[in-house]
């Protein structure tokens, strides 16, 4: 059996500006600098076969603050990347609001019906056909065994879609994890079960 540990990163500048971030990256937070921390230290006596990160630097500085002092190097997934708002980057979402009102409800709201095209931005049907590839490279690189993966808001939002079977008619119902909180899911005989979802025990 092989068990997977899905993080979201730690709080990011723009998390607190309520500014949109995919591809562009913000650096954590002192307040997402701790939560890492904290999740690292909770997790200190648990043993990790591998680890794994999306390529943006929020998500790699959260991954290297829970890996601690392990001898494991921290293996890139670019599938597991956030998604990408194209020209809608760095926007803050009042300003996304106005500029775009109908992609900005459909964002949050009707998944089915996101529309990006006018900011070339990805589509979620796009995300969720990129992060069942990096489902099936992960499960294929790892037979057994405990791995830990960091990841992001949506991006991990359409991987717990996948994993639940359902389509992008449900995408947007399906919560998006907390930061720095931790997703237990558990890969056997050909089938994901979650385990637990989106758990910040650390942070209490």
């Amino acid at each position: 059996m092989l068990q997977i540990y899905f993080v979201r990163h730690g709080e990011t500048v723009w998390n607190t500006l309520k500014i949109f971030q995919g591809r562009k990256n913000s650096p954590l937070t002192e307040k997402g600098i701790s939560q890492a921390k904290k999740l690292g230290e909770y997790l200190k006596n648990t043993h990790f076969d591998k680890f794994y990160s999306s390529p943006l630097g929020r998500a790699k500085e959260t991954a290297s603050y829970i890996l601690g002092d392990r001898n494991l190097e921290i293996n890139e997934i670019e599938e597991f990347r956030e998604i990408d708002l194209g020209k809608a980057e760095g926007l803050p979402k009042e300003e996304f609001e106005n500029t775009y009102p109908t992609e900005y409800h459909n964002f949050w709201f009707n998944a089915k019906d996101y529309d990006p095209s006018a900011f070339e931005g990805e589509t979620y049907q796009s995300v969720l056909e990129r992060v069942e590839k990096g489902l099936k490279k992960i499960v294929t690189e790892n037979k057994e065994g405990r791995i830990l993966i960091v990841s992001h808001g949506i991006a991990l939002k359409a991987i717990f879609n996948v994993i639940n079977k359902k389509g992008i008619e449900e995408f947007s119902k399906q919560e998006v994890p907390e930061n720095t909180s931790t997703t237990i899911i558990e890969y056997d005989n050909d089938e994901f079960k979650i385990v637990s979802f989106s758990d910040t025990t650390h942070l209490k």
